[in-house]
């Protein structure tokens, strides 16, 4: 009798075994099939945000142009970590407010085209009333400058960041909302490393080129003294790319939302930057304006 009931009980733990490893293996196949869906999604999103990628690259090495060469780097990490807390915010309120009331995210992308194109603005009457304040010395003054601009750079990025999770999000389709998370996350690390990592390689290019110039073999000297004279050219540029970015992508944020369509990739850029650089003229005119009516 004890040893039947010990078959039957053996029999039932069996059972019992089975069933959960059927369970594990399900859940395995559920969790595998979903991180495929994110892989794809992330991958699609990648793609679609390439173009803002690339702008956010543009304009963070521009704003990052004027820095004291010793604190380019130590400002660029300050930074990329607020970038990288942009996007965990963005990306918090991005969810809530497309479960809620989706309508409202096109009106505050509208609102950060129009930031972009002040901000650039702003720097175009810069340029063309060749308006150059005097480098501060060393000191507190120093560091206020370093201050603005970082505080200036990571104001910037929260628009571009904003920008591209609410493409990422669009990838992301009518995804359960675990995948969607999912899909920001890989997607703001990715372009969080990305843009600042290669902005790191760019500003330490003459380094990286002195480094090379001192090695052995005649083509990395080549190379090296190459890369040390192209540095200055680059960092000089990055300026005025950084502020044509501005202009595309709050040009190509209000042709969007106005569904204007050109016939050309390349009318399209021209479209994008010159209604971004009107736009940006006449707003910072207005901010000229109304800081000369306060005086």
């Amino acid at each position: 009798m004890a040893l039947s009931t010990f078959f039957s009980v053996l029999r039932d733990v069996t059972k019992l075994a089975a069933s959960a490893a059927d369970d594990l293996a399900s859940q395995s196949t559920k969790m595998a099939a979903a991180a495929d869906d994110i892989a794809v999604m992330a991958s699609k999103a990648a793609i679609k945000t390439a173009g803002v990628a690339g702008d956010d690259l543009a304009v963070g090495a521009g704003q990052v142009a004027g820095i004291s060469p010793n604190r380019e780097l130590p400002a660029l990490w300050r930074i990329s970590k607020g970038s990288l807390f942009n996007k965990v915010w963005l990306a918090a309120l991005l969810l809530a407010v497309d479960h809620y009331v989706p309508a409202v995210i096109s009106g505050v992308l509208l609102l950060g085209a129009l930031y972009l194109a002040y901000e650039g603005g702003e720097g175009l009457i810069e340029a063309l009333s060749h308006h150059r304040q005097a480098a501060p010395a060393v000191g507190d003054d120093a560091a206020m400058s370093e201050d603005e601009k970082v505080q200036g750079a990571i104001r910037t990025d929260m628009v571009l960041s904003f920008e591209l999770l609410v493409i990422a999000l669009t990838a992301a389709g009518t995804a359960p909302i675990e995948q969607k998370v999912a899909v920001l996350v890989v997607v703001g690390l990715l372009m969080t490393v990305g843009v600042y990592g290669l902005i790191a390689l760019i500003i330490r290019l003459d380094d990286m080129g002195l480094v090379l110039s001192r090695s052995d073999r005649p083509w990395k000297q080549r190379l090296g003294r190459k890369m040390v004279a192209a540095a200055p050219v680059i960092l000089r540029a990055l300026g005025p790319i950084g502020m044509v970015a501005m202009f595309a992508v709050a040009g190509g944020i209000l042709t969007h939302a106005a569904h204007v369509h050109y016939p050309s990739w390349l009318l399209g850029v021209v479209g994008d930057v010159s209604l971004g650089a009107v736009m940006g003229l006449a707003l910072a005119g207005i901010g000229h304006w109304i800081a000369k009516l306060r005086t």
